[in-house]
């Protein structure tokens, strides 16, 4: 809790004055004093709430500035720079010296399309041959 037990008192006791000088010129001496205990009570445990209400709000405002601190430690170490430098010099100085090795300007110009190896020929089979390997295949995928 907040602060110590003397706060409640203070309050009560206060309270407690407060109700009976204020009812004493309504009510008789006995009822302003029944009424003034309850009040000191009623005063004593809304101080106490009070407190409880104000103990919350601190700890959780410690509590958020451990978790900050907490949370900055785990970030640290954790920022990566992933800028790299810059090389355009040296960029440009390789696209020269590409430009001075007498490439062509025009790469279209030594373009070759691929031309694969075939790996077996059909040329020169006798076509009966061809269409029983067919007739074959077919009858194996019925199947």
């Amino acid at each position: 809790m907040l602060g110590s037990i003397r706060w409640n008192l203070v309050l009560g006791l206060t309270g407690m004055l407060l109700t009976f000088f204020f009812s004493l010129g309504n009510n008789g001496f006995v009822v302003s004093c029944i009424r003034a205990v309850y009040a000191f009570a009623a005063f004593f445990a809304a101080g106490w709430l009070l407190r409880g209400a104000l103990q919350l709000i601190v700890a959780s405002n410690e509590a958020e500035r451990v978790l900050m601190a907490a949370e900055e430690a785990r970030e640290t170490g954790a920022h990566v720079d992933l800028r790299t430098p810059d090389d355009a010099a040296e960029l440009g100085e390789m696209l020269k010296a590409q430009r001075d090795n007498g490439r062509p300007s025009d790469p279209a110009a030594e373009f070759r399309p691929l031309e694969p190896k075939r790996l077996f020929s059909i040329e020169g089979k006798n076509p009966e041959e061809l269409a029983d390997a067919v007739r074959h295949l077919a009858r194996d995928g019925d199947n």
